[in-house]
């Protein structure tokens, strides 16, 4: 197993700190993984592209708010990502700002299922109008979070960090999957909308369990000197941290070839239906990506582990080049579920790869802005490849959009060839390191 690069560094920096972290390392692995766990069971309560999007259709029959189910999620998962990853910098301790943003995530929670709960009480109208604010809510704070949640991981997980999101990936999959399950029968077995208001409130419940996973975590005191500089300059800063690192620039442009190749992926079912497949078989092909990715992501996270990520980079495209390209020549059930075994074990790179891969890059009082920068920056391919996608559809049909964003999946993996793994030698990021030494 190799050391990951920022490990090494923190190595050189804090000495005290490292040792200090890896002798709780064990507990704060452990308490990570059941956090993770039971939060992704919460989520597939309030999934937003199944749960969510099924309640505001029932309440409203409009397709726009359908719509704006995925709008508001990707404002709200995307936009605050650097501003989490600004909060993070200057902080000696990561367990107060993680909890507190964990705590209000749970709060925005609660709002969601109070909302659902006024339905028939209040007009549908002022109904919809609190259910949308405390959605906004609680995916501005999933938004915040990420950058905290992957810094903390840097610091206390200095060993075996890819097992934590193999982990995570395989527990959280698994649990979702049958969670998911266990949500279509109760909204199944109850009317409208009883059924929605049991899922939100249990969604609610499994995730104050996991506040205490969060706040069992130990964490130490890192030797920051810096103070936290505006926000301003924190947003200044990334065009020149993109320019003066190549190698962290071109593992950019490959992951943003690959999430543009992701456009494909809705139109797999869409396919489907409209071929051979009858509309049950949804479910099945839904089990399939949901599964794939659980297990796949896990493997992944052992691989990245044990050899560094940017072979799992170049699986990832490879396992995008064959979804998409079997996709294409789908004629039966099988085929269109290996297809999205396939895609839904290429989807865990988002996961799995692209925190551990900033967290590898990033000088170690910088694990932050690289986490919200990766996400910040790749966001767009992933909103536009599914719309132009859509537009193209109809025009050109399905077999050339999933033989299209084969090809791109393809780039993808060849760019990624162009990059150096943080872990391959030494002196990638020997330039941060006299920086940082200057300063403590």
């Amino acid at each position: 197993m190799t050391i990951a690069a920022d490990v090494e560094q923190l190595r050189v920096l804090a000495p005290e700190f490292v040792a200090g972290m890896e002798r709780h390392r064990r507990r704060n692995m452990t308490l990570m993984v059941l956090e993770g766990g039971t939060f992704a069971l919460a989520m597939s309560l309030l999934s937003e592209t199944t749960i969510i999007p099924a309640f505001v259709q029932a309440l409203t029959g409009s397709a726009f708010l359908v719509g704006l189910v995925g709008a508001v999620w990707a404002l709200g998962r995307y936009l605050p990502q650097l501003v989490g990853a600004h909060l993070v910098l200057g902080r000696r301790r990561r367990k107060p700002l993680f909890l507190t943003i964990v705590i209000a995530e749970r709060v925005a929670i609660l709002l969601i299922a109070i909302a659902a709960s006024l339905a028939g009480v209040l007009t549908t109208e002022l109904v919809i109008v609190l259910f949308f604010l405390a959605f906004a809510a609680y995916s501005t704070t999933v938004g915040l979070l990420g950058p905290v949640y992957g810094d903390f991981i840097a610091k206390a997980i200095t060993v075996a960090r890819g097992w934590v999101f193999g982990l995570v990936q395989l527990l959280g999959g698994v649990l979702g999957f049958l969670a998911a399950l266990g949500a279509e029968r109760l909204l199944a077995t109850y009317p409208f909308p009883l059924g929605n208001q049991i899922a939100f409130w249990a969604a609610l419940g499994l995730s104050l369990l996991s506040i205490v996973f969060v706040a069992n975590l130990v964490d130490h005191e890192f030797p920051v000197a810096e103070a936290r500089p505006p926000f301003r300059h924190t947003l200044a800063g990334v065009p020149r941290m993109l320019a003066e690192h190549r190698h962290y620039r071109r593992y950019l442009t490959a992951r943003a070839a690959m999430a543009a190749a992701t456009g494909g992926v809705g139109f797999v079912v869409v396919a489907g239906l409209a071929g051979p497949l009858q509309a049950p078989d949804a479910a099945l092909l839904a089990a399939a990506f949901v599964l794939a990715q659980a297990v796949i992501g896990f493997g992944l996270g052992v691989l990245g582990n044990r050899t560094g990520y940017r072979v799992v980079v170049v699986v990832g495209a490879l396992l995008l080049v064959c979804g998409m390209l079997t996709a294409a020549v789908a004629d039966s059930l099988l085929l269109f579920a290996l297809a999205c075994a396939l895609l839904g074990g290429a989807n865990s790179l988002t996961f799995v790869c692209d925190p551990s891969m900033s967290i590898e890059f990033a000088p170690p009082g910088r694990t932050s802005v690289y986490l919200g920068t990766t996400l910040t920056l790749l966001a767009p391919f992933f909103i536009a490849g599914p719309l132009l996608a859509g537009a193209l559809v109809p025009i050109v049909g399905p077999t050339t959009i999933f033989v299209s964003c084969g090809f791109l999946a393809a780039i993808g993996g060849v760019l990624a060839l162009a990059f150096r793994d943080p872990r391959a030698g030494g002196a990638l990021m020997s330039n941060a390191i006299i920086q940082q030494k200057e300063i403590l």
